[in-house]
């Protein structure tokens, strides 16, 4: 049984440093767009993170160069263009799993 805990303490360790690179990948990619570069756009691959309490098992990171490279349901994108971001960036959170400040650059870059 100690093993099983083990196990989920790294599951859970996991899970938040996952959470914490999409994180800081959604905000270097915002403030890339945001100085205008857009050489980077495309030219890493993204990654996915298992999310286990999420509807949704796993959450592609977003990706804030532009919107077609965004993991976002048409829902959220008409939500963006109705100026209801507050609702897209909830969405995305119940869909991804991925921390508010995440889904908030996800949703930001995308505008």
């Amino acid at each position: 049984f100690s093993r099983a805990s083990e196990i989920e303490e790294l599951r859970a360790e996991n899970l938040r440093l996952r959470q914490k690179v999409a994180a800081l990948e959604a905000r270097l990619r915002a403030a890339y767009a945001d100085a205008g570069v857009t050489a980077l756009a495309g030219s890493s691959p993204t990654p996915e993170v298992a999310v286990p309490t999420a509807p949704s098992s796993a959450a592609a990171v977003p990706s804030p160069a532009t919107a077609s490279d965004l993991d976002l349901s048409p829902v959220e994108l008409q939500m963006i263009a109705e100026r209801k971001l507050v609702n897209a960036v909830k969405s995305y959170r119940d869909r991804t799993g991925v921390d508010l400040k995440t889904a908030k650059a996800a949703i930001d870059a995308a505008r």
